[in-house]
């Protein structure tokens, strides 16, 4: 049958059991209400886009959407992993760093070894992969809530990248590892099929499925046969590809590496996701509204710098909506 993306799971049921008389009803539900959330996120947007294009006259123009969703995209696809994560119950801090350690490991590749544009890719998207599949397994073996696991690997992981950078330059990289993330048309292309196959593989896959019934009820979803600690590790490994591919278009785009790049990028992935309707509490979200928060915390970002707002501000204005958000998350938690 098709899964449903919250508690579908109950103790006497698997997620793999055929269909029940009501759960085509129950499904279509649950379809019509992530319809209607992934509107209303995108109203907000557009709305913001308004507000914005009606009080500042530079932002009317088709450059500065194009800028919106080419900063975006970047960030919109480590967002990806992180929506993972979060809808399964868990919590990834490290993924900037990661980004960091992947930046600097095919800057490295690149410029200092000068391995073929594809070779250095592919460690890269390796790196990435292991690191994450660290941060599930370290949680998985200790017990350690993923807050602390992940807060050491942001920490750990910053380290490594500097000692990996310290002394190199890692710059002026081939032309055609440039063409990854030049303009705007390649990263937004990367972006929406970065999306697409996460947002399958949440919807189509039984690992995917199981996201949800692990965030939405670790309990019933163990009951019901699913292989937590498996999966985890799973989810974590995405997050940890997702940050690589991020990391590898930046690094194209700005044509150098440093560790530096990443600082605090986990919590503009996690504001995304929130913003977008993705619960903090697990068992409910989507890719799609995570692309919609990326798009509204750029456009805030961008609308404010046009009618000088200072860069102090915008953090404030980011803030106070990631609160708004959660605090509405909860909410609708609490009415059910």
């Amino acid at each position: 049958m098709t899964n449903t993306p919250k508690n579908s799971s109950t103790p006497n049921s698997s997620p793999t059991m055929t269909s029940t008389p009501n759960s085509s009803s129950t499904n279509w539900d649950a379809m019509k209400h992530q319809f209607m959330q992934i509107w209303q996120v995108l109203a907000a947007l557009v709305l913001i886009y308004m507000v914005f294009f009606i009080l500042s006259p530079p932002f009317r123009n088709i450059d500065t959407l194009l800028s919106i969703f080419g900063q975006a995209s970047i960030l919109a696809i480590l967002a990806c992993g992180t929506t993972v994560v979060l809808i399964s119950g868990g919590l990834d801090l490290s993924v900037g760093s990661i980004f960091a350690v992947v930046g600097v490991v095919v800057g490295i590749a690149l410029a200092e070894y000068e391995l073929p544009v594809y070779a250095a890719v592919l460690i890269g998207l390796a790196v990435g992969t292991l690191l994450g599949a660290f941060n599930g397994i370290v949680q998985v073996v200790t017990g350690v809530p993923a807050f602390i696991v992940t807060l050491g690997g942001l920490t750990a992981y910053k380290g490594f990248a500097e000692i990996l950078a310290s002394g190199r330059d890692l710059s002026r990289f081939p032309d055609s590892f440039k063409v990854l993330g030049s303009g705007y048309l390649m990263p937004m292309i990367i972006m929406f099929g970065a999306a697409l196959i996460i947002g399958l593989f949440l919807t189509k896959t039984r690992l995917g499925n199981h996201t949800f019934a692990i965030g939405g009820n670790e309990e019933v979803a163990r009951l019901s046969g699913v292989k937590i600690a498996k999966s985890r590790i799973y989810y974590y490994m995405i997050g940890g590809l997702m940050a690589a591919t991020a990391a590898i278009l930046e690094v194209s785009k700005l044509n150098f590496a440093m560790p530096a790049r990443g600082q605090s990028y986990e919590l503009f992935a996690i504001a995304a996701v929130v913003i977008g309707g993705t619960s903090l509490f697990g068992g409910r979200g989507g890719v799609g509204k995570t692309i919609i928060g990326m798009l509204i915390m750029q456009t805030i970002n961008v609308g404010l710098a046009y009618m000088g707002v200072g860069t102090s501000v915008q953090r404030i204005a980011i803030g106070a909506i990631i609160i708004l958000a959660v605090y509405w998350d909860v909410s609708r938690r609490r009415s059910r």
